[in-house]
Protein backbone atom coordinates (compact mmCIF):
# COMPACT_ATOMS: atom_id res chain seq x y z
CA UNK A 1 0.00 0.00 0.00
CA UNK A 2 1.45 3.40 -1.02
CA UNK A 3 2.27 5.82 1.51
CA UNK A 4 -0.12 8.79 1.58
CA UNK A 5 0.36 12.71 2.45
CA UNK A 6 -1.95 11.56 5.18
CA UNK A 7 0.60 9.79 6.97
CA UNK A 8 3.27 11.89 6.74
CA UNK A 9 0.62 14.60 8.02
CA UNK A 10 -0.19 12.00 10.81
CA UNK A 11 3.49 11.15 12.07
CA UNK A 12 4.81 15.00 11.76
CA UNK A 13 1.89 15.64 13.77
CA UNK A 14 3.03 13.39 16.25
CA UNK A 15 6.31 14.90 16.23
CA UNK A 16 5.36 18.53 17.66
CA UNK A 17 4.77 19.42 13.74
CA UNK A 18 8.75 19.51 12.87
CA UNK A 19 11.18 16.63 12.48
CA UNK A 20 14.14 15.29 10.47
CA UNK A 21 13.12 13.26 7.31
CA UNK A 22 14.56 10.28 9.20
CA UNK A 23 12.33 10.87 12.05
CA UNK A 24 9.93 11.10 10.00
CA UNK A 25 10.36 8.27 8.21
CA UNK A 26 10.30 5.73 11.27
CA UNK A 27 7.02 7.42 12.62
CA UNK A 28 5.39 6.81 9.52
CA UNK A 29 6.52 2.67 9.24
CA UNK A 30 4.82 2.89 12.34
CA UNK A 31 1.85 4.27 11.06
CA UNK A 32 1.52 3.49 7.87
CA UNK A 33 -0.44 -0.43 7.12
CA UNK A 34 1.76 -2.82 5.51
CA UNK A 35 2.80 -4.20 3.17
CA UNK A 36 4.53 -0.83 2.96
CA UNK A 37 7.02 0.80 -0.04
CA UNK A 38 10.31 -1.34 -0.67
CA UNK A 39 12.03 2.61 -0.42
CA UNK A 40 9.24 4.34 2.70
CA UNK A 41 12.31 7.29 2.79
CA UNK A 42 12.00 7.87 -0.88
CA UNK A 43 8.24 7.54 -0.55
CA UNK A 44 8.13 10.04 2.33
CA UNK A 45 10.52 11.97 0.67
CA UNK A 46 8.23 12.26 -2.74
CA UNK A 47 5.09 12.77 -0.91
CA UNK A 48 6.41 15.62 1.00
CA UNK A 49 7.98 17.88 -2.09
CA UNK A 50 4.77 16.98 -3.67
CA UNK A 51 3.17 19.38 -1.52
CA UNK A 52 5.95 21.50 -0.74
CA UNK A 53 5.95 25.03 -2.79
CA UNK A 54 9.72 25.04 -2.07
CA UNK A 55 10.15 21.85 -4.33
CA UNK A 56 10.70 21.53 -7.95
CA UNK A 57 7.98 18.47 -7.54
CA UNK A 58 5.30 20.80 -6.61
CA UNK A 59 2.14 20.10 -7.86
CA UNK A 60 -0.53 22.19 -7.99
CA UNK A 61 -2.44 21.62 -5.04
CA UNK A 62 -1.89 21.81 -1.24
CA UNK A 63 0.87 23.61 0.38
CA UNK A 64 1.21 21.10 3.27
CA UNK A 65 5.58 21.29 4.24
CA UNK A 66 8.08 23.50 4.56
CA UNK A 67 11.76 23.28 4.44
CA UNK A 68 12.65 24.39 7.86
CA UNK A 69 16.48 25.66 6.63
CA UNK A 70 15.54 25.68 3.11
CA UNK A 71 15.82 22.92 0.09
CA UNK A 72 19.18 24.05 -1.15
CA UNK A 73 20.77 23.82 2.58
CA UNK A 74 20.10 19.89 2.52
CA UNK A 75 19.62 19.96 6.12
CA UNK A 76 16.30 17.40 5.72
CA UNK A 77 14.51 19.76 8.42
CA UNK A 78 10.42 19.84 7.71
CA UNK A 79 7.52 20.81 9.12
CA UNK A 80 3.81 21.20 8.81
CA UNK A 81 2.54 24.64 7.55
CA UNK A 82 -0.55 23.91 9.54
CA UNK A 83 -1.10 21.47 12.76
CA UNK A 84 -4.08 19.43 12.21
CA UNK A 85 -4.22 18.44 15.46
CA UNK A 86 -5.12 22.11 16.24
CA UNK A 87 -9.04 22.37 16.35
CA UNK A 88 -8.54 25.96 14.81
CA UNK A 89 -6.70 24.56 11.68
CA UNK A 90 -10.03 22.14 10.98
CA UNK A 91 -13.79 23.49 10.06
CA UNK A 92 -15.52 21.47 8.15
CA UNK A 93 -16.60 17.41 7.61
CA UNK A 94 -15.93 17.27 4.26
CA UNK A 95 -13.44 14.58 3.25
CA UNK A 96 -12.16 17.31 0.10
CA UNK A 97 -10.37 20.90 -0.04
CA UNK A 98 -12.23 23.37 0.51
CA UNK A 99 -10.23 25.99 0.64
CA UNK A 100 -10.66 29.36 3.37
CA UNK A 101 -8.79 32.88 3.32
CA UNK A 102 -7.41 34.03 6.63
CA UNK A 103 -4.93 36.81 7.04
CA UNK A 104 -1.79 36.84 8.92
CA UNK A 105 0.12 39.91 10.30
CA UNK A 106 -1.94 41.64 7.68
CA UNK A 107 -0.62 39.40 4.55
CA UNK A 108 -3.69 37.34 3.37
CA UNK A 109 -3.08 33.94 2.98
CA UNK A 110 -4.56 31.05 1.40
CA UNK A 111 -4.99 28.05 3.38
CA UNK A 112 -6.16 24.93 2.32
CA UNK A 113 -8.13 21.94 4.47
CA UNK A 114 -6.32 18.60 4.60
CA UNK A 115 -8.04 15.82 3.04
CA UNK A 116 -7.95 13.82 6.06
CA UNK A 117 -10.77 16.35 8.36
CA UNK A 118 -12.37 15.83 11.72
CA UNK A 119 -16.19 15.69 12.33
CA UNK A 120 -16.86 18.45 14.53
CA UNK A 121 -20.94 16.87 14.49
CA UNK A 122 -19.09 13.70 15.78
CA UNK A 123 -17.10 15.67 18.27
CA UNK A 124 -20.24 17.46 19.53
CA UNK A 125 -22.38 14.26 20.26
CA UNK A 126 -19.75 12.63 21.73
CA UNK A 127 -19.04 15.02 24.26
CA UNK A 128 -22.74 15.77 25.07
CA UNK A 129 -23.22 11.78 25.69
CA UNK A 130 -20.37 12.50 28.34
CA UNK A 131 -21.72 12.34 32.16
CA UNK A 132 -18.78 13.23 33.57
CA UNK A 133 -16.11 15.03 30.94
CA UNK A 134 -12.70 13.41 32.49
CA UNK A 135 -9.81 12.44 30.72
CA UNK A 136 -9.61 8.46 30.53
CA UNK A 137 -5.69 8.68 30.56
CA UNK A 138 -5.21 10.91 33.64
CA UNK A 139 -8.50 10.50 35.18
CA UNK A 140 -8.41 14.86 35.56
CA UNK A 141 -11.47 17.00 34.76
CA UNK A 142 -11.04 20.62 33.42
CA UNK A 143 -13.54 21.65 36.28
CA UNK A 144 -11.76 20.46 38.95
CA UNK A 145 -8.36 22.11 38.13
CA UNK A 146 -10.34 25.39 36.84
CA UNK A 147 -13.28 25.52 38.27
CA UNK A 148 -16.14 26.84 36.16
CA UNK A 149 -13.68 27.98 34.22
CA UNK A 150 -13.18 24.22 32.73
CA UNK A 151 -17.05 23.18 32.74
CA UNK A 152 -17.64 20.36 30.49
CA UNK A 153 -14.16 20.80 28.57
CA UNK A 154 -12.23 17.54 26.90
CA UNK A 155 -10.70 16.63 23.85
CA UNK A 156 -11.79 13.41 21.81
CA UNK A 157 -9.20 11.34 20.69
CA UNK A 158 -9.75 9.44 17.43
CA UNK A 159 -8.35 5.69 18.80
CA UNK A 160 -7.50 4.85 15.25
CA UNK A 161 -5.49 7.42 13.30
CA UNK A 162 -7.85 9.83 11.00
CA UNK A 163 -4.47 9.40 8.39
CA UNK A 164 -5.42 5.54 8.37
CA UNK A 165 -8.44 5.58 7.53
CA UNK A 166 -9.91 4.93 4.05
CA UNK A 167 -12.99 7.24 1.91
CA UNK A 168 -15.48 5.27 2.92
CA UNK A 169 -14.37 4.47 6.30
CA UNK A 170 -17.05 5.75 9.01
CA UNK A 171 -15.75 6.66 12.60
CA UNK A 172 -18.54 5.89 15.35
CA UNK A 173 -18.82 7.52 19.20
CA UNK A 174 -16.93 4.00 20.27
CA UNK A 175 -14.28 5.01 18.11
CA UNK A 176 -13.07 8.41 20.54
CA UNK A 177 -11.92 8.96 23.69
CA UNK A 178 -12.17 11.44 25.81
CA UNK A 179 -8.51 13.04 27.02
CA UNK A 180 -7.16 16.17 28.76
CA UNK A 181 -4.66 18.12 26.04
CA UNK A 182 -1.71 17.17 28.03
CA UNK A 183 -2.50 13.34 27.67
CA UNK A 184 -3.72 14.11 23.95
CA UNK A 185 -0.39 15.47 23.13
CA UNK A 186 1.83 12.56 24.80
CA UNK A 187 -0.51 9.96 23.27
CA UNK A 188 0.88 11.21 19.46
CA UNK A 189 3.93 11.65 20.74
CA UNK A 190 4.31 8.24 21.50
CA UNK A 191 3.63 6.11 18.73
CA UNK A 192 -0.12 6.75 19.06
CA UNK A 193 0.15 4.67 22.03
CA UNK A 194 -3.68 3.60 22.74
CA UNK A 195 -5.43 5.39 25.69
CA UNK A 196 -5.51 2.33 27.98
CA UNK A 197 -1.56 1.72 27.63
CA UNK A 198 -1.26 5.95 29.15
CA UNK A 199 -3.86 4.91 31.79
CA UNK A 200 -1.52 2.31 32.86
CA UNK A 201 1.49 4.03 32.73
CA UNK A 202 0.53 6.60 34.92
CA UNK A 203 -1.05 4.28 37.81
CA UNK A 204 2.26 2.53 37.68
CA UNK A 205 4.14 5.96 38.73
CA UNK A 206 1.49 6.95 40.53
CA UNK A 207 0.23 9.69 39.54
CA UNK A 208 -3.03 9.20 37.60
CA UNK A 209 -5.81 11.02 39.03
CA UNK A 210 -3.46 14.07 40.26
CA UNK A 211 -4.79 17.44 40.61
CA UNK A 212 -2.79 20.72 40.11
CA UNK A 213 -2.64 22.67 42.92
CA UNK A 214 -5.24 25.41 43.76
Amino acid sequence: MPISVGHIIEALSSLGGQAHLNEIVRRVKQIAPRPLPDDPGASVRARIQERCRQARSFQDGEDLFESVYGIPARKGVWRLRADPLNPAESDGTQDGADAFIDAAEGRTELRLHLRHERSRRLIRRFKAQLVDPACEACGMTFNGVYGHLGDGYIEAHHKVPVASLGDSSRTSLSDLAAVCANCHRIIHMNNLMPVEQLARHLRQRGTRGRRAPG
